[in-house]
């Protein structure tokens, strides 16, 4: 059995890099991010695939499988990945549930690709204190 008070401060340093990365990318390059969803989307059923594999899955797999956090400010982490659990499970059962949301990218332009870098940003910035201090 998977010990989270040993392996989530691990998988918190693990995701520091790269959800900031992404976040700021998204933050600073809303067009770059947009014209990617947009193409995604035109692609019909493989593009929710590819956002899937290429985006999302590795980061919710180990969210869900080794931080089962549910106390303390940790617990937004756990949280995080298993709505990206349940969010990979119906776009992968109903994809044009997982359609619907590569469109948004057109709908809500540049300000909804800055407003999920923050949340990435924070995310990151939440590992970080977590794991070094802080919180």
């Amino acid at each position: 059995m998977v010990d989270p008070s040993v392996t989530a401060p691990i998988v918190r340093q693990l995701l520091i890099l790269p959800l900031l990365v992404l976040g700021v990318s998204h933050i600073v390059q809303p067009a770059m991010w947009r014209t990617f969803f947009t193409r995604l989307h035109g692609e019909g059923p493989p593009g929710v695939v590819t956002r899937t594999f290429t985006l999302e899955l590795w980061t919710a797999l180990v969210l869900f499988t080794f931080h089962q956090v549910w106390s303390g400010p940790e617990v937004l982490i756990t949280i995080y990945g298993n709505l990206l659990v349940a969010k990979i499970t119906l776009s992968m059962l109903w994809p044009a549930l997982g359609l619907r949301s590569l469109s948004m990218a057109e709908s809500k332009g540049d300000m909804g690709f800055r407003v999920a870098g923050v949340v990435l940003c924070a995310l990151a910035t939440l590992c970080a204190a977590t794991t070094w201090g802080g919180l």
